[in-house]
């Protein structure tokens, strides 16, 4: 069917109207400061994980579509990027009621230690974090070195009092008899963070059930190492003995 005058006129307005008339695309709206500040946060956070601490904010601005300088707006220098990435990483995702948990006698410490690890393992058992902090070691130990003490301030040294409590073993003599107790605590602590290296750093399964690993790994962790700490720190009776036999002698 032929088309009409009117509509071939129509058609001719429409086809010869200038470009600059039709109506612009909708421009994608500029965000805050903070929500730009989150942006490249998260975009450090995933070429870290990816690359390294050898990514520079040169990349990371290429990447986020922005430019060098308007990165350096919020983070004037790569080592400030870094803090930033730190707390958000490691400090603002540290949970305080963990030390709540491992406080709490009223519980038996294994089912404290089960339900503190299964969360931490939540919390740590993700990519970013585990090659990030994997990465942070062997190039910027200061990280790992912050969050470490702050590990052994507020949890290894927790569970090493709850322990004594609960099982009977003689207060530390020494620092080194409390660093055989921070050790044992961090052989059994490690072991669920290895779970993570194998999983993102050696590309190998993890557990299916991880509950399940926690549990055991806790009951074995109290199976031993109370009794390998109570027979390598006699108490007062056992050295009165010993003392008394000498005597005899």
């Amino acid at each position: 069917m032929k088309a009409t005058k009117a509509e071939r006129s129509s058609a001719t307005k429409s086809e010869s109207k200038p470009a600059g008339s039709r109506r612009a695309p909708t421009s994608t709206p500029r965000l805050s400061k903070e929500a730009r500040e989150q942006q490249i946060v998260q975009k450090a956070i995933q070429l870290f994980a990816e690359r390294g601490f050898s990514a520079s904010t040169h990349e990371i601005a290429r990447a986020l579509g922005i430019t060098q300088p308007l990165l350096y707006n919020y983070f004037p220098t790569k080592e400030a990027l870094v803090d930033r990435v730190y707390d958000e990483v490691f400090v603002r995702k540290w949970d305080p009621v963990w030390e709540d948990w491992l406080a709490d006698s009223t519980q038996p410490l294994a089912a404290r230690l089960k339900r503190y690890l299964k969360d931490y393992a939540r919390f740590v058992l993700k990519s970013d974090w585990v090659r990030i902090f994997i990465s942070a070691g062997l190039t910027r130990e200061g990280i790992n070195q912050r969050y470490l003490a702050r590990l052994r301030e507020r949890h290894f040294m927790v569970i090493a009092r709850e322990m004594r409590a609960e099982y009977g073993i003689p207060e530390p003599r020494n620092e080194e008899e409390l660093e055989d107790e921070i050790e044992l605590i961090w052989s059994m602590h490690s072991s669920v963070f290895y779970i993570g290296v194998r999983k993102w750093v050696y590309a190998l399964p993890a557990p299916k059930d991880l509950d399940r690993v926690i549990d055991m790994r806790v009951d074995t962790f109290l199976l031993g190492a109370p009794q390998v700490l109570k027979q390598s720190r006699p108490t007062r009776a056992t050295k009165a003995k010993r003392q008394g036999a000498l005597t005899d002698s």
